[in-house]
């Protein structure tokens, strides 16, 4: 119910920004493209339950990943944009929280933590040159939630509901023009996630910032 949810508001808020582009939107001055990049995501970790029998550690630190995106860049310098970026975290833990207690409490177990995104931005483009800023900002969903030993840590319902149901997002991309269809785009992302208790006992923070470098490729 919460994906679907999610899914919606994120679809409602990309539809409601295509509404909004002017009509030049259509014309041959306005900048349809994609994007691949590589990201490098830094994850802090949330050290409240760490300590005693609980948690030995938490997860999280500077992991790799990867994204993807589409966006349009009108000639009046409104952008309008959607993309997906992930990525990849793995920690030993052990503790109470983790595994529960009895025989094998203090076993260790592997955890993996994703955080795979899907976020809607709007913004402004700033410059015209070969070297273009934009200034984004948006909403989006969070698609997965963390393992140990390969099985789900489902959120706890009645916590989950007391949080915000999508994650803000904002940020910044350097456009640096290399031919009149492909840019290198290096940029920057700041999300908050209202984490459930579930996942702030593994020691997941709510912040999480990612670096990213690729390319862009224009369509039109």
């Amino acid at each position: 119910m919460k994906s679907w949810t999610l899914s919606r508001t994120l679809m409602t808020m990309i539809g409601i920004a295509s509404w909004l582009l002017p009509n030049q939107s259509f014309a041959q001055d306005t900048d349809l493209g994609v994007s691949g990049v590589g990201v490098v995501s830094i994850q802090p970790v949330d050290d409240a339950y760490v300590g005693g029998p609980y948690l030995s550690e938490g997860i999280g630190g500077v992991g790799p990943g990867l994204g993807a995106g589409l966006s349009v860049i009108t000639s009046s310098g409104f952008v309008v944009g959607a993309e997906y970026s992930t990525a990849f975290f793995e920690q030993e833990q052990s503790g109470r929280l983790v595994g529960g207690s009895g025989p094998n409490e203090g076993a260790p177990h592997t955890t993996r933590l994703r955080d795979s995104l899907l976020s809607g931005l709007i913004g402004y483009r700033v410059g015209a040159s070969n070297t273009r800023v934009l200034l984004l900002g948006g909403i989006g969903a969070t698609l997965d939630s963390p393992t140990i030993d390969g099985v789900p840590r489902d959120p706890d319902a009645s916590l989950e509901e007391d949080g915000l149901p999508f994650v803000l997002s904002g940020g910044v991309d350097v456009l640096q023009r290399l031919n009149p269809r492909t840019s290198l785009v290096i940029g920057a992302r700041y999300t908050l996630i209202d984490r459930p208790e579930t996942h702030r006992y593994l020691g997941i923070g709510r912040h999480l910032l990612r670096a990213s470098t690729g390319l862009r490729i224009r369509l039109n």
